[in-house]
């Protein structure tokens, strides 16, 4: 006689390693980016010119200010990413703000990328595309945390 089975949701905690990993490295990869573009040589960028210290962040708030922005939404990514690895923090919960979070990076980006995309240099171009990436993988993690159920 065959055994009657019932399919079974994936696991929770295999869901919470999954989305973490994804957080993680999307919120990585946004960070890396961003240290990249502002130190990088945007020569040809419009308005966008490398920052000689940390005090001209200040200073130039305003054309920086996207890209700072999204920064501290990887940021505070990896934290929700790290409170959901834990067990700090409910995946659910975790799970809707990295839906969130992960958007947010990609908005902040895209409303840079007037000054940013259009660098002669191909790195910084190429740094702008992995912050976009970042965001969506930052977004992928939320939505693997969000369907993980016991």
């Amino acid at each position: 006689m065959v055994a009657d089975r019932s399919s079974t949701a994936p696991s929770a905690r295999a869901a919470r390693i999954s989305g973490t990993a994804f957080a993680v490295a999307g919120a990585a990869a946004v960070v890396l980016g961003v240290i990249s573009i502002l130190a990088g040589v945007p020569s040809a960028a419009h308005d966008l010119v490398p920052l000689a210290g940390p005090s001209e962040v200040f200073g130039r708030f305003g054309e920086t200010a996207p890209v700072l922005a999204a920064m501290l939404a990887a940021i505070v990514a990896l934290g929700v990413a790290a409170l959901m690895a834990s067990g700090r923090l409910e995946p659910r919960a975790a799970a809707m703000e990295l839906l969130i979070l992960g958007p947010i990076v990609g908005v902040c980006i895209r409303s840079a990328l007037g000054r940013v995309g259009y660098a002669a240099d191909g790195g910084v171009m190429g740094a702008t595309v992995v912050c976009l990436m970042g965001g969506m993988a930052v977004l992928a993690g939320g939505i693997v945390a969000f369907f993980g159920r016991e």
